[in-house]
């Protein structure tokens, strides 16, 4: 039981930097209709832009892509 224990907790440990790394390492985001950079901690806005990554542009409020590109309303 123990080593299940030790091994779900190096597992999800290992998960976490993995993450961490990821957001810190990012590339910026830039907004395509204005310029403006994004935040690298995102805060989606509807369920699309959770599952699939995007923003809402902190400047000109924006629907934008993972990438930065304006997405159609």
């Amino acid at each position: 039981m123990d080593s299940m224990l030790t091994g779900a907790l190096i597992g999800a440990g290992t998960a976490l930097v993995v993450m961490v790394v990821m957001i810190v390492l990012r590339k910026p985001v830039k907004c395509a209709a204005c310029g403006l950079e994004q935040p690298k901690m995102r805060k989606p806005a509807n369920m699309e832009q959770a599952m699939w990554g995007g923003y809402t542009c902190v400047g000109c409020g924006a629907n934008l892509d993972a990438k930065g590109n304006v997405k159609a309303k």
